[in-house]
């Protein structure tokens, strides 16, 4: 199937879809929600499909199973907007198999602020974990070192979230933002709205992804590891 496009009618609604924050609006909107928005991220999936099933056979790839939800759960947070004006596709192995340690894909287009972002992330993982993969990292620097070039050479930049307290203060400067981060990702972040209605997003993302593989089976490598110690 082609990939119809995400384009400006699709974003503006969205953003209204947020303002009016009704459910009389989201009814009234949601098969047109659907044909301009869910079905094109859908068309990103399958175009990429192969591309992840020979990363990684165990990624979870159903469009239905991996697409945000435009209606929020606002049962534990304190924003308690119904509807969100983002979207977004995490693709990664079934959570109830793998519950926290996966590396993690995603591809997210956000209106709100103008902006698309595609990238590989490591989030909410236990301070045990944390302190394996430093200690992954020292034993095997050029390893791990390698990927994150590739990842960096590809257009995803280092992104992370650091401990107030310098975890590694006898780690050399070119790791402590690894050995400090508590979460990190490789992410491209673009303006370039434009490039969602065509087919060149998938090519923008496919190039990215090729340069994120490195990284994802490192990580993948450091997950199954870990487990296999920890069982």
């Amino acid at each position: 199937m082609a990939y119809t496009g995400i384009g400006p009618d699709a974003l503006l609604l969205l953003s209204r879809n947020k303002f009016e924050d009704s459910k009389e609006f989201y009814e009234a909107h949601k098969a047109q929600i659907k044909d301009l928005v869910l079905t094109p991220m859908a068309e990103i999936a399958r175009a990429l499909a192969g591309d992840f099933r020979a990363l990684d056979s165990g990624i979870l790839l159903e469009p239905t199973r991996i697409t945000s939800r435009i209606r929020r759960d606002t049962r534990f947070t304190k924003e308690k907007h119904l509807y969100r004006d983002n979207v977004w596709m995490c693709f990664m192995r079934p959570k109830a198999e793998h519950p926290v340690l996966q590396p993690l894909l995603w591809f997210e287009v956000q209106p709100g602020e103008h902006h698309w972002s595609a990238g590989i992330a490591v989030w909410d993982q236990t301070p045990a974990y944390l302190r394996y993969l430093r200690e992954r990292i020292s034993s095997a620097p050029e390893e791990f070192l390698a990927a994150a070039d590739c990842a960096i050479e590809a257009g995803g930049l280092l992104q992370a979230e650091a401990y107030k307290k310098d975890r590694a203060p006898d780690a050399p400067e070119h790791l402590k933002p690894y050995f400090n981060a508590k979460n990190f990702c490789f992410m491209r972040k673009s303006e370039d709205m434009a490039l969602l209605e065509s087919e060149a997003i998938i090519d923008e993302l496919r190039d990215l992804y090729a340069g994120l593989r490195p990284m994802y089976r490192w990580l993948l490598a450091a997950m199954e590891d870990f487990r296999m110690r920890n069982a």
